[in-house]
């Protein structure tokens, strides 16, 4: 009997189904459609589950939607009619979706399978946030539940509790329009970024810059109250800009080439001002939580939890005893909350541990070994086939990783990857700027066994958890500078994921090629720029003769493709 989580219709549109014996299986739409981001209802995710675990009516326990989809259109309704003549082509554009989003959730499913009624059921937004973070830890009554984000049936923040008899209560939240998301976002847009893709970038460039603007931005966020002054804002009523006139005041021109040295160091000043904003006002809603939860123990989700650096100086602040950010804490993650809230309502006092970054499909439910021999070629050389991988990567080769589950989360964390050697600077500098196109100012990740992390990295403890699928940042130590310098950042900085599973194909990667004279991998998702990661054998195919890669590594050997 399965459970099964959906996200749809905003952001990344995603699908996990679980039967809490083992099987387990978490697919985005972006997988099978190759259109970064999908949020359109995932049809195709549902067919693929559908055939291969034969779902039908009596073999579901529930299908839960990740939030209550009225509510949701509603809030942001309400708030534009209050201002209906400001909002006016907002408010025209929100009524004609009424149409196309998730108050037909039923309706898209019953397309696809003929289900009851009462086995749908509705979680709430910033709920099945929660849910799926308090899935990655154990004795989850011992954390408080912190989920901040654009927004979500009109909340921007909530907390919540949870106790020993699995009641979760929401003490507190705050509300649409006073988003530190879309404070965050806004700057990405104005600074020439894609919103929901560009953050990540700001991210990067704030570590370049002053927090010169500081002073300007506490009055229009106030990092006290969590309130928005909308006269710098137009996520509100504007479809193709989310700032005013009046940000440019503050600012000057918007969508500058950052090429321009005056324009970077201008542009990286305002990402560093933004920077330091986000991280005071998370700094006190944290405070907050833990004054009115009485707990020190700090589950962050909801999408501004992805701002590494944020979590990284949060953690030198000695406020809380720890901090874990789920692999996946954005919407695309709360398919697996909703999969959650399913099996609460079910059991009534369980709720599901799936402390794993790996919850995709197997490789051998997506494909079939006819394309893989068609595809690709196995290189027969030695029966220690990751031996040879770490050969080629010692000697300067760029190859690429597909094997094991799939991840979670938007970072790519081994087993679909892209790895060179981190001691080798030209091979870095290639795969960053060459083949990936990223932008000058973005490091690329290190990748290391737990065993070397000391040697080469500094962190606090209250963090460390999330070095496991690349949650944080942490500081380089000498040792690091001496022979892996092309992947410090150039505030001391790398975000770093420490692999700990011996059985996994990566740590196996790590041993050979620690024997052969390096201990650290770079590693980087299996894309090309602005693609979704690689899902099936024919995206390795093509993604590989795209980025001009020889060599990847599968579960049963080292292979280069054909020509055809």
């Amino acid at each position: 009997m399965y459970y099964i989580g959906i996200s749809a219709y905003y952001h990344e549109s995603s699908v996990f189904l679980t039967d809490n014996q083992g099987t387990n299986c978490f697919l985005k739409e972006e997988s099978f459609s190759r259109i970064k981001g999908d949020k359109n209802f995932p049809q195709r995710c549902l067919k693929f589950l559908i055939k291969k675990f034969n779902l039908n009516n009596e073999n579901i326990y529930f299908i839960s939607f990740y939030e209550k989809p009225f509510k949701s259109w509603w809030e942001i309704f309400y708030y534009s009619i209050n201002n209906p003549i400001k909002n006016k082509n907002f408010l025209i554009h929100h009524l004609k979706n009424f149409n196309s989003g998730s108050i037909f959730f039923y309706t898209d499913i019953n397309k696809l399978i003929n289900i009851s009624k009462k086995k749908i059921i509705y979680s709430s937004h910033h709920l099945s946030h929660c849910l799926y973070g308090i899935s990655v830890v154990k004795n989850i009554s011992e954390y408080v539940h912190i989920t901040c984000d654009g927004v979500g049936e009109g909340e921007t923040m909530s907390i919540h509790t949870i106790d020993n008899k699995f009641k979760i209560k929401k003490i507190w939240a705050n509300f649409y329009p006073n988003s530190i998301g879309l404070f965050y976002s806004t700057i990405t847009d104005f600074l020439g970024f894609e919103i929901n893709e560009g953050e990540f970038k700001v991210m990067s460039l704030s570590s370049f810059g002053k927090p010169k603007y500081e002073k300007q931005l506490k009055q229009i966020f106030n990092i006290n109250n969590f309130k928005i002054n909308m006269d710098y804002f137009e996520f509100q009523k504007n479809l193709s800009k989310s700032f005013s006139k009046k940000l440019c005041e503050v600012f000057g021109e918007p969508y500058l080439n950052l090429n321009e040295e005056a324009n970077f160091k201008k542009y990286a000043d305002i990402a560093s001002s933004a920077q330091l904003i986000l991280e005071e006002t998370m700094e006190n809603l944290i405070k907050k939580a833990i004054q009115i939860s009485g707990k020190k123990k700090i589950v962050l989700t909801g999408g501004v939890a992805l701002n590494c650096k944020m979590i990284h100086n949060l953690s030198k602040l000695d406020i809380f005893d720890e901090l874990v950010v789920p692999p996946s804490p954005g919407d695309s993650g709360s398919a697996i909350g909703a999969a959650n809230f399913a099996y609460l309502n079910k059991t009534k006092n369980k709720t599901l541990n799936l402390n794993t970054i790996f919850l995709g499909p197997k490789k051998e439910l997506i494909n079939d070994k006819k394309n893989k021999d068609n595809l690709f070629l196995k290189i027969i050389s030695t029966e220690n086939f990751i031996g040879d991988a770490a050969h080629k990567i010692i000697n300067g080769e760029i190859i690429a990783s597909y094997y094991g589950l799939t991840e979670v989360g938007p970072r790519s964390l081994g087993n679909t990857s892209i790895f060179c050697d981190a001691k080798n600077s030209s091979s870095v500098n290639n795969l960053n700027i060459s083949l990936k196109k990223r932008e000058y100012f973005q490091p690329l990740a290190p990748i290391l066994l737990e065993e070397d992390f000391k040697k080469y990295f500094s962190i606090n403890q209250n963090i460390k958890k999330n070095l496991e699928w690349m949650g944080t940042l942490c500081d380089a130590n000498e040792e690091l500078y001496k022979e892996y310098s092309s992947i410090i950042h150039v505030d001391g900085t790398c975000r770093t994921q420490i692999i700990k599973d011996e059985n996994s194909i990566t740590y196996k990667l790590l041993k050979e090629l620690k024997k052969q004279g390096s201990e650290i991998l770079v590693n980087t998702s299996f894309n090309i720029s602005k693609d979704p990661v690689v899902f099936d054998l024919f995206d390795v195919y093509v993604n590989m003769r795209r980025l001009n890669i020889k060599f990847v590594l599968m579960d049963d050997g080292f292979y280069q493709t054909r020509d055809i």
